[in-house]
This record gives structure tokens, sequence and C-alpha cells, in this order.
């Protein structure tokens, strides 16, 4: 009688795990440290958002995923508003950030998504313009990033929809090499 609430649990708790999966994925030093992604608040919310971009892009190919998507999209941002309540911020001042953050993420993913489709300079220009635009990187960096995007993808296209409902999802190795010495 009430195995709905079983499944509705289920996909709960895939999502979250999907969701920490992709922001450990986001986290990685390399990212920062070689590869040129500003290490502030607004640049560890872009890379996040190219993690979750990959992945719903993953989980929309697949009509039975559809229920999952949106409890990611929710728990993504159920998290950002803790962390906001954890720095201090108010109710109105999370409820416009949060606004913001959402517009911010559906004009990523536009970006992103028809940066795939049309080509690698198109997807370069997106990220140069979104998740480089506080920093100063190199060709290279935005190169590496662009094919790292494509290796994702390709990744994630190989994960049946069995793991991601278990909330299993993996993600390529950073495009750098991650020097924990800073050498």
């Amino acid at each position: 009688m009430f195995g709905w609430l079983t499944k509705k649990g289920k996909i709960h708790d895939a999502a979250f795990a999907l969701y920490t999966a992709l922001v450990t994925q986001a986290r990685q030093p390399a990212f920062y440290v070689q590869g040129g992604v500003a290490d502030t608040k607004e640049g560890r919310f872009d890379l996040i958002l190219v993690h979750a971009f990959m992945l719903f892009r993953r989980l929309k190919s697949s009509p039975a995923q559809k229920e999952l998507a949106q409890q990611v999209f929710d728990v993504m941002f159920a998290d950002l508003d803790q962390n906001m309540r954890e720095m201090g911020i108010g109710d109105v001042g999370i409820l416009k950030r949060i606004r913001k953050m959402s517009e911010s993420y559906h004009g990523r993913i536009v970006a992103y998504e028809e940066g795939v489709g049309a080509g690698e300079t198109t997807l370069a220009a997106a990220l140069d313009r979104n998740l480089f635009a506080d920093t100063n990187v190199t060709s290279g960096q935005i190169a590496a990033m662009t094919s790292y995007i494509y290796a994702s993808i390709d990744h994630l296209a190989t994960l049946g929809d069995a793991e991601l409902m278990r909330g299993e999802v993996s993600f390529p190795a950073p495009p750098y090499e991650y020097d924990a010495t800073g050498l």
C-alpha cells in the first residue's frame, strides 16, 4: 500500500548520492590549481554547474530518469540554500540569491548545450564567458576543460539507468595533473 513512499525515498537517496558525486568531482584541486578556475564561491559554483550540466544532460537522455533529474535539481538548490543560511544570509537575501543562481544555472545550461552541439570553439567561448569569467586562463586550459566536458559526456553515456537510479555515477579524472606541492 505504501510502496510509493519507498520509491520516493530511493529516488531521493539516489539524487543525493549523484549530487554529492558531482560536487566531489567539482572540488578536485586540479581544476583550480592547474585548470585556472577561480577558487572563489563563484568559481566553485560555476564548476558545480558544469558538472550538473553534464549529469542532467545524461539524465535527460532517458525518459525514465526525468523524476531523478528533478530530484537532483531540488537537492542541489536545497544545498545552496543551506550553505547560504550557514553563512548568515537571511530569508529575503536567500530568496534573491537563489533566484539569481537559478537564472545563472539556466543561462549556463543553454550556453553549454549550444556549445556542445556547435563544437569545441563555441563551447570554449561559453566556458570563457562563464566558468573562466573572473580569471586569466590560457587557451590550453580552456581547451583542456572543453575536452574534459566531451570526455565526461561520453563517459556518462556509458552509465546505465539502473546505476544512476542507485546513485552511482563517476566522472573522468580532471584533465590536469594535480601536484599537491604546487610545483
